[in-house]
Parts: structure tokens; C-alpha cells; sequence
């Protein structure tokens, strides 16, 4: 039965059936900007990240608490070069806050270049720390120069 334009799961439900709806948890994140990169050969490269946070200050954020960085993954070093403490945040709410008008890819981080966003999580049950995600920030030419103060 559709009562103002909605099904309700009363209407669905069936002896032996058990349907439970949960909204979808926010992923947990540290976001970090790549400034710069730099080749110290043998295949190793050393990336210097800042940390991204909400542009209003009232946004909501948790405490890092427990929450250490890593200073290598894989074939890569990590410098963090940030006056402020990483926040872990819902870190796709972040990124559109952060970026409204932009297009975000995933991208591997072989190819890691100054701009990308490194996203960072820990896992709960053995609080160890992975990367969740690298993304490279695909915007409009008039939106970044206005966003970064340039002048044309």
C-alpha cells in the first residue's frame, strides 16, 4: 500500500522475515595534501603532505586519538610538514566541503603528483593504519585560480 507517495515496511512484511534498515557509517579518515615530492633514488621517494581540514571552523571533527601516521608505505616516505593536527573526519564529506565545484578521481599512488589527496584509515579491530585512497583533484582552471588567490 503506498501512503503519500511512500512504501512503508509494514506493508512488506512476511511471517519468518526479519528486514533491518541501518543508515551506512561514515568512513573515518586523515586527509593529507601532497606539496611537493622528491626522488632520492634507488626507487624510493619522499612526499611532503599538510593536512586538510574544514574551511568553517565549526565543522564537526573527532579526536585523533590513538591515530598515528605513517612515515613510509610502501616505496614511499612520508614528511608531514603541517602546523595543525590531523583531524580523522568523515573524509568524503571533507573533500566535498573542501572542493565543491571539483571533480575527484582515484588514482594509484605510483603516480603521485603536488595537489593529490592521500586518505588515510585506521581498521578498528587491529588498529592498524592503511591508505585508503589516493585522489587527484580535477577542477575548472577559473575555480582553482580563484581558490588559490592567482591573478591572471
Amino acid at each position: 500500500m503506498i501512503q503519500n507517495n511512500r512504501y512503508y515496511w509494514s506493508h512488506f512484511k512476511m511471517q519468518n522475515v526479519t528486514v533491518s534498515v541501518k543508515p551506512k557509517q561514515k568512513t573515518q579518515g586523515v586527509v593529507f595534501r601532497v606539496i611537493n615530492m622528491i626522488d632520492i633514488g634507488n626507487g624510493r621517494q619522499t612526499v611532503v603532505l599538510e593536512s586538510v581540514d574544514y574551511p568553517e571552523p565549526s565543522a564537526a571533527k573527532s579526536s585523533n586519538d590513538g591515530f598515528t601516521v605513517p612515515f613510509r608505505m610502501g616505496e614511499l616516505d612520508f614528511v608531514y610538514a603541517s602546523r595543525q593536527n590531523p583531524s580523522l573526519c568523515d573524509y568524503r564529506h571533507l573533500i566535498s566541503c573542501v572542493y565543491p565545484d571539483a571533480k575527484i578521481e582515484e588514482i594509484v599512488p605510483e603516480v603521485l603528483a603536488p595537489g593529490d589527496l592521500l586518505v588515510f584509515k585506521q581498521n578498528k579491530a587491529d588498529g592498524s593504519i592503511k591508505m585508503a585512497g589516493a585522489m587527484r583533484v580535477v577542477c575548472p582552471k577559473s575555480s582553482f585560480v580563484k581558490r588559490a588567490g592567482y591573478a591572471l
